[in-house]
């Protein structure tokens, strides 16, 4: 039987800066197989509608991966992640208020 569970696109300009983020969710990366580390903006196209997505700093970004990501947010392709899509990846007693680190500014 194929495995629902969903996909977190961890997003950052580079690939360090992917795992910098995904470090500072306190995400557990023995469950990598659930996270996609996108650094570019071709990587942000073809993903199921409502695709949950962490970010930092996008003030700080270039201008064309910004703007990508802001379009697919307003599309509903990619959303910024709940507590409830990181509850199953982050490590054990770990708790992240989501909302306010995802989004422009942030």
């Amino acid at each position: 039987m194929k495995d629902k569970s969903r996909i977190l696109l961890v997003i950052a300009p580079s690939f360090n800066e992917c795992r910098r983020t995904a470090m500072e969710f306190d995400l557990d990366f023995d469950k990598v197989e659930r996270m996609r580390f996108l650094h570019r903006v071709p990587q942000l196209r073809g993903w199921t509608r409502g695709t949950p997505f962490i970010a930092l700093r996008r003030d700080h970004w270039p201008e064309a991966l910004d703007s990508t990501l802001h379009a697919m947010q307003v599309k509903g392709q990619l959303r910024i992640a709940t507590d409830r899509d990181l509850a199953d990846l982050v490590k054990a007693g770990t708790a992240v208020a989501t909302a306010a680190m995802a989004g422009r500014g942030a």
